[in-house]
């Protein structure tokens, strides 16, 4: 029996269908050029019969029926390259198209769980403290689900905001000693019921400032760190982050102990994308990229080294 949904069938049933024409169609371009093909050929060789029935050379005949066959070898090869070329750009656009509208479902499904996992929580807790005196663990767990809603909600309207063509506030940013502060409040909030993290952060001395927006700074390390601590799958998560100069710029390199990522770091990053075994939506990697890219510096993932995840971004430098 089908489990799958209407939406679902209809989009399976939808695969199949343009599968099909697409074979169609190539089959019948192959079918148009061998028939174009073969009534050319006929034609020439009549001319040619026709050239010596009136008293013309035969060599001359045979000249001209050699250069008709390549002629028509050169023209119907370009037209069908053309044209094959041109079905395959339709269909790769189709399938990319197709791929992407699987991804939004796929982000969308993993949207709804994130957040309804900690509404259920926060619910139970609320229930539970209504029904008897308040503990510090319930308070916890009920502060930390609320955190973590907030976070995803935060998310989702950058990830609204930046793809609407929301600007960003940029200034010149000192990261000493405003780097280490930011960061303790990050782990701070982070932690708790999501695990437990430890985190190290050195600044190079007399850095220059960097040119970025804050709050979009605070996003890219807020991100990288629920990445740390929610997909690390280690018991207690170790981060450290370095801050040193790069050429005329600044270089932010961010490391933890976690499992790490299976498959090609670089395809993080990427909208939707996630690894085979996570649990989250692909947006908090996303949206670092983004903002390093409107900030006008990038970043590069990594596998880090012994194991776990490492981030390295580069910013450019600000005035002041």
């Amino acid at each position: 029996m089908d489990r799958k949904g209407a939406l679902s069938r209809q989009q399976a049933r939808q695969s199949r269908l343009i599968a099909a024409l697409a074979e169609f169609w190539l089959l019948m371009i192959l079918l148009l050029g061998g028939w174009w093909a073969t009534i050319v050929i006929r034609q020439a060789r009549r001319v040619a019969e026709l050239s010596i029935a009136i008293g013309g050379s035969e060599a001359q005949a045979l000249q001209q029926l050699q250069e008709t066959q390549r002629m028509l070898f050169w023209e119907s090869s370009t037209f069908l390259l053309l044209l094959l070329t041109l079905s395959a750009a339709l269909f790769w656009f189709y399938w990319r198209d197709m791929r992407r509208a699987r991804g939004t479902q796929a982000f969308f499904a993993a949207l709804t769980h994130e957040l309804r996992t900690p509404l259920t929580s926060v619910r139970l807790q609320t229930e539970a403290i209504a029904e008897g005196e308040p503990s510090p663990e319930l308070v916890e767990r009920l502060l930390a689900d609320t955190h973590r809603l907030e976070s995803q909600i935060d998310k989702t309207l950058e990830l609204a905001r930046l793809e609407g063509g929301g600007s960003l506030a940029e200034q010149a940013i000192r990261l000493d000693p405003w780097l280490p502060r930011v960061l303790g409040t990050i782990v701070g909030s982070t932690a708790g019921a999501e695990g437990d993290a430890h985190l190290e952060s050195t600044v190079e001395p007399d850095l220059p400032a960097i040119a970025g927006d804050t709050a979009a700074v605070q996003m890219i390390l807020r991100n990288l760190i629920e990445n740390s601590v929610r997909h690390g799958d280690v018991a207690h998560v170790a981060i450290e982050v370095q801050a040193r100069r790069a050429g005329t710029g600044v270089e932010l390199r961010y490391a933890d102990n976690g499992r790490g990522f299976d498959g090609d770091p670089e395809r993080l990053g990427r909208l939707f994308e996630r690894g085979d075994q996570s649990r989250g939506t692909g947006m908090g990697l996303y949206l670092v990229r983004v903002l390093m890219d409107r900030m006008g510096g990038s970043v590069r993932f990594a596998h880090a080294p012994g194991g776990g995840f490492a981030a390295t971004m580069t910013f450019v430098p600000g005035e002041g």
